[in-house]
């Protein structure tokens, strides 16, 4: 293993160290979103994001108009974050493209998120959520070895750009927030593997499912997701199925660990967007373990809500490569991990 790699595996383990349940059950962190996540997931990508948040719209309480002599200020309709993350790998539906022959050591991948989302119903003075929210985002990743990877096209380090448009929607009577979104991939280094698609998301809060068993339990359990993508361009006709569980630890004051497992399916994808020559078909690509830990810096600094969130995370993820992606070399199992700083308002 490259000697960065081995860094960054190393502070990610020691934080993990450092914040485990040391031999006890941990408490789940209560959570009034439908995903509560330090970690969510680029759609594109296997890589932690940090900007596509699909959160519930939970309506509050009805005030009593009559014993209330205070007027509370109405929440913004809008919300921005920004996250800067540090990859050993940049893995991309299966496929490392930031790894080279006689590659020695590790060069850094840098990844930038930004996203502006606007609730509709608070726009126009409506309740949170009654018409669902509208967000865009970017995503820019720069690779320090681009003419390595291509030495024909790599003339700059900045090797994809993205952009996102979507529109999230709480289904209140089954707990589940839906996503429908738009996506552009560009890579300005190979304009011509430029592509878009389409995706649909769906969340679901669990909480219900567990009452039963933990009467108390006030937060999801495992917050199921499915998400699928169809691509119209350069992979026409392939779609990438993804679907997984994670769930949140509150394992100490503003410190969160977070295991997760996806489970992503290839239907004519990688074959289309390789240009394999195969008709390609539906199989299994790889079961993705990943371990995520937060640090809540904004908390335990005592930062004033008006100057937003800031979050440190360190994160590992093992994809173990499946079935015939697998033995014929499209997938190969990967190990990889990095570091973020993330900040919402």
């Amino acid at each position: 293993m490259h000697e960065s790699k081995r860094g960054i595996m190393a502070f990610v383990l020691m934080l993990s160290a450092v914040v485990g349940c040391t031999g006890r059950v941990c408490a789940a962190e209560p959570s009034t979103g439908y995903v509560a996540s330090a970690q969510p997931t680029n759609p594109t990508t296997d890589q932690p994001a940090g900007a596509l948040h699909l959160t519930s719209f939970e309506e509050p309480p009805a005030s009593d108009q009559a014993n209330s002599t205070v007027t509370e200020k109405r929440a913004s309709p809008f919300s921005i974050s920004a996250t800067y993350s540090l990859y050993s790998d940049y893995i991309l539906r299966g496929i490392n493209l930031s790894e080279y022959r006689g590659e020695g050591r590790e060069k850094p991948n840098h990844q930038m998120t930004t996203s502006i989302t606007t609730d509709v119903g608070l726009l126009f003075g409506e309740d949170a959520g009654s018409w669902g929210s509208f967000g865009f985002v970017t995503f820019f990743e720069w690779f320090a070895a681009q003419r390595k990877i291509d030495p024909v096209g790599g003339g700059q380090n900045l090797q994809e750009v993205d952009y996102s448009m979507s529109w999230s929607y709480p289904l209140t009577p089954i707990s589940s927030t839906f996503t429908l979104g738009y996506t552009f991939l560009t890579f300005p280094n190979r304009t011509q593997a430029n592509t878009h698609e389409w995706y649909v998301k769906l969340a679901h809060n669990d909480t219900w499912m567990w009452k039963w068993l933990w009467p108390d339990n006030d937060g999801p359990v495992l917050s199921p997701w499915v998400f699928l993508s169809h691509d119209v361009d350069s992979a026409a006709g392939g779609s990438w199925i993804e679907t997984g569980v994670k769930h949140d630890f509150a394992v100490v004051e503003n410190v969160t660990v977070s295991p997760a497992m996806t489970l992503a399916i290839d239907h004519r994808y990688l074959d289309r967007l390789l240009a394999t020559g195969s008709r390609g078909s539906t199989r299994l690509a790889y079961l993705q373990y990943a371990l995520s830990v937060g640090y809540n810096l904004s908390s335990a600094l005592n930062w004033s809500d008006k100057y937003g969130t800031v979050v440190l995370s360190g994160f590992l993820n093992f994809n173990d490569a499946l079935g015939n992606t697998d033995d014929d070399g499209t997938i190969s199992d990967e190990f990889y991990g990095g570091i973020s700083l993330g900040w919402s308002f």
